[in-house]
């Protein structure tokens, strides 16, 4: 059986502002490809090595641009959301059974995605510097500083529906 996937308006609204973001590198991109074929059609070998090199280099610079921008969000949804979510579970008790007993087992298995969300978090921010450097370097303009490790929870902007709950009360059968 295929599985829908649905996507929110946040996951569209983030896809959309990437593309955004990348519209001016992906059209330099074009436009040296499309230089690149008409130095190919003319023949000349010294212009079509220009226009390939032109080429690879708004190749990379589009895709390194993503690659930061991929990142950055990334980084932003570990500390504003994964890793808060996280905490917030292990603050709470984690009651199984009837006994209402402390379940070490589920205790340890988010404690194990929390050690592994920070490591990712760790992972990602010592790839992100280097990249801002470079990106610097293209000439491209980087504002802002990065990231801080230490984001408080609940700091990033994020604008939620109101939820409403119906309580609903059970009842037991009683034919008798």
């Amino acid at each position: 059986m295929k599985r829908i996937v649905r996507h929110g308006q946040r996951q569209r609204d983030a896809a959309r502002a990437l593309e955004d973001a990348c519209r001016p590198l992906e059209d330099a991109l074009y436009d040296a490809k499309e230089a690149y074929w008409k130095a190919v059609e003319s023949g000349d070998p010294a212009a079509i090595r220009e226009a390939k090199k032109a080429k690879q280099e708004a190749a990379a610079r589009f895709e390194e641009t993503r690659t930061w921008l991929r990142r950055e969000a990334e980084i932003v949804k570990l500390q504003t959301r994964t890793i808060p979510r996280l905490e917030q579970i292990l603050a709470k008790p984690m009651l199984t059974g009837k006994d209402a007993r402390e379940d070490a087992t589920a205790r340890a298995e988010v404690e194990a995605a929390l050690a592994a969300a920070k490591a990712e978090l760790e992972t990602a921010l010592a790839a992100a510097l280097p990249l801002r450097q470079q990106l610097e370097q293209f000439g491209e303009t980087v504002d802002g500083d990065p990231v801080p490790p230490d984001l408080p929870p609940g700091s990033a902007d994020v604008s939620l529906p109101a939820v409403t709950v119906r309580g609903r009360a059970r009842r037991t059968n009683e034919r008798g």
